[in-house]
Formats: C-alpha cells, structure tokens, sequence
C-alpha cells in the first residue's frame, strides 16, 4: 500500500497563548551560510531549559486516508551530545460528532528519545513518532495534531533548543 503524507511547516502552526501549561516554541527565521542570496527558513526553537512546549497544526484529513500515522520531524540542535525527546498527539472531529472541535480532547501522547548528530552541531537529525493512539481518525476529518518537547523530562538530556524545521503526519493511503 502506498504511503502519503501532510506536510507540517514551522509557519503554518498555531502557537499557544503562554499561559500556564500553554508554552510555545519561538518562531525563529534561521538563515544560510552560503554567499548571497542566502537561503531563509523558519524554525520553531523547542527550549532545552526544562519546559514543555507546544505547537499546533490544524488540517483536514485527506480523503485518501486509510490507516496508520507516524510523524515525523526533521530538527536541529547546536550541540553534538545528548538526546532530545519528542513527543505528538492526535485527535479527529468529524462532522456532527457528539462534541465540538474546541471541546474535544486529544488522544494520549505518543514519544520517542533521538540522539543528537554526533558529528557536527546544526546537522539535520529526524525522529520518527509512530502514534499509538490515532483517537478514530478518518478521511475528511478534521484534525489537530501537536508536538512537543517536555525538555524537564530525564529521557530529553540536550539543554539547547531543538529547532523543528519541517513535520509529516505520514499514512497508508
């Protein structure tokens, strides 16, 4: 069966309001090394200084949905020892559902701890998060998925920020 996926960029994410238990990343524009015209990207910079925080993506589901979920994060880090945890959830409201889109709670978190690039600092690294718990999503539902870094956790070890340059929510189509 053949695989799709929805791509998740750091622009198109929803950041929550900073209240308590409601962090968020900072949005940072990180820009190349090469000579002029130099590549410009956004990054959304996970803090390594023992906090949780969150970033929102929003989309409906596409209609060749069939099973399975696993995203996946390509990150960056400026540092060459430690591991970072990552961690996403899921839920799925679909049309005349019982509750309301703000009202319905996500399916439990999904994580997993990857070591950082040894080799050089800044050097792209992907997780993989296959999410256990996929809260009954189908094609044409609509969708909220988070991830997140609780760097407080003892499995996340790096204390600088882990930059997510790019996401996949990936499914078997």
């Amino acid at each position: 069966m053949p695989t799709s996926s929805v791509l998740l960029l750091p622009g198109g994410a929803t950041l929550p309001d900073g209240s308590t238990g409601n962090l968020a990343p900072a949005l940072i524009r990180v820009q190349g090394s090469e000579a002029n015209p130099k590549k410009h990207l956004l990054a959304l910079a996970f803090d390594g200084a023992g906090g949780k925080e969150l970033a929102w993506w929003t989309f409906r589901m596409p209609a060749d949905y069939l099973s399975g979920g696993a995203v996946k994060i390509q990150w960056r880090l400026n540092g060459t020892a430690n591991a970072v945890k990552w961690q996403a959830t899921i839920g799925a409201v679909t049309p005349n559902d019982a509750d309301t889109p703000a009202e319905h709670a996500s399916a439990a978190a999904s994580a997993t701890t990857t070591n950082v690039n040894t080799t050089e600092a800044g050097r792209l690294t992907e997780t993989s998060i296959t999410l256990a718990n996929l809260d009954g999503i189908a094609a044409g539902d609509l969708v909220f998925l988070c991830i997140f870094r609780d760097s407080a956790d003892g499995a996340d070890t790096a204390t600088q920020d882990a930059e997510l340059l790019a996401a996949t929510l990936e499914y078997t189509s």
